[in-house]
């Protein structure tokens, strides 16, 4: 297996180009089907030709950047070939039911990852690791597939520790949806580079990347014994509705923090993770602006969809301040707004990750909302009503 991905370890001087990409993929697999019409492979082509031409000409790579960004794409298209591969052979994963996901949003930096690790640890619980997500077959390898991730995220500068100092990235971490959705060509990659086209061009891709996840946690599932699953992504604030045609019976929370240290916190990652590929395609005046205006219109959509046609549906929502106060009480009562049993087991386990946890314990972050172009007159402007529709509590801001 790891032959296959060799190349994702070695550095890479040429050009960010589709074409040579998925030929260096097929030869290194020896498989050539990306999909057929099944999988839209003709729009995945599409997608992947737009992209690449966006980072050659908008991203301003680094040398390691177009390391790291020929091992992030050669990653995703050798694990597409080898998961479609597989999927073929696995006639009964049509046949899995998703049932009843248990999948959580909200503000990224409002401790969406803290709680969604948590719940993690119920046994009663399924999440997707990292290394499952980005590398789904053969489902026998586990422990191989996640050496060799372990290898390629800290290749790709994922692992570094002034970057999780700020996230959490790991092979064996419980992972988002939104990398469940990668091998479709999905809104991930508008995180790394700069590519606006791209973003613009994958728009209206929403119920394929759904598709293309739930038929992903179908393979996964496969032989396996039943539970539930635990997903979360911040990004499904903007497509709520969508979510839940694709996940109709999902059990659903979302996690509210003052804006006033959310954006600042999002814009620093989004900064870091952009300087991982490139040094000047980094503009923290450009991103904190991008971020402020795309999380306002985000709440203000879910706090509308709550008032409207989703008023009787089943969601709990959480506030920052009762998560890091207490964190297994929130637990419990986001289970029980959701009919889950908490189950003495599940309490135990949650409560031994807690004592070696030290996600958010890393010695605090120097930067304010100053550093990305904003101020409090501006996060007021944007997010008061969204902060007295949730009653959220606004801290102390830089």
């Amino acid at each position: 297996m790891s032959a296959a991905f060799a190349s994702a370890l070695v550095p890479y001087a040429g050009p960010i180009a589709a074409a040579a990409l998925l030929t260096e993929a097929q030869q290194r697999t020896g498989l050539s089907d990306w999909g057929g019409k099944r999988w839209d492979e003709a729009r995945f082509r599409h997608d992947l030709e737009i992209l690449c031409d966006a980072i050659e000409a908008g991203a301003t790579l680094t040398a390691t950047g177009r390391d790291r960004t020929h091992s992030r794409l050669i990653t995703m298209l050798v694990s597409r070939l080898r998961y479609l591969d597989a999927r073929k052979a696995a006639t009964a994963a049509d046949a899995e039911r998703i049932v009843a996901p248990l999948i959580g949003s909200g503000m990224p930096r409002a401790g969406t990852t803290f709680l969604h690790g948590l719940m993690a640890q119920d046994p009663g619980n399924r999440g997707v690791a990292a290394w499952e997500a980005a590398i789904p077959s053969p489902l026998a390898d586990a422990a191989d597939r996640e050496a060799l991730y372990t290898q390629i995220l800290a290749f790709q500068g994922m692992t570094a520790p002034d970057v999780t100092a700020i996230h959490p990235f790991g092979a064996a971490l419980p992972e988002e949806c939104i990398f469940l959705q990668e091998g479709n060509l999905g809104s991930l990659y508008g995180v790394y580079w700069n590519v606006p086209a791209y973003q613009a061009a994958i728009a209206d891709k929403l119920p394929g990347a759904f598709a293309w996840q739930t038929a992903m946690m179908q393979y996964l599932q496969i032989d396996r014994p039943r539970r539930r699953w635990a997903l979360k992504g911040p990004g499904h604030l903007f497509n709520w509705r969508e979510l839940l045609i694709a996940f109709p019976d999902a059990r659903l929370y979302v996690n509210h923090r003052d804006p006033g240290k959310v954006i600042p916190s999002i814009a620093s990652l989004f900064c870091k993770l952009r300087s991982l590929f490139s040094d000047a395609a980094v503009d923290p005046l450009a991103i904190g602006a991008q971020q402020l205006a795309a999380w306002q219109f985000a709440v203000d959509d879910y706090a509308a969809w709550r008032g409207c046609e989703g008023a009787e549906a089943r969601v709990s929502d959480v506030l920052f301040t009762d998560l890091v106060t207490d964190p297994l009480e929130t637990v419990a009562r986001v289970y029980d707004d959701l009919d889950i049993p908490l189950t003495t087991a599940a309490r135990g386990a949650m409560a031994r990750h807690l004592e070696t946890d030290h996600h958010g314990s890393a010695p605090g972050r120097k930067y304010g909302l100053a550093d990305y172009g904003l101020d409090e007159a501006a996060i007021e402007s944007a997010f008061a009503p969204y902060i007295e529709r949730f009653s959220i509590q606004r801290e102390r801001r830089q």
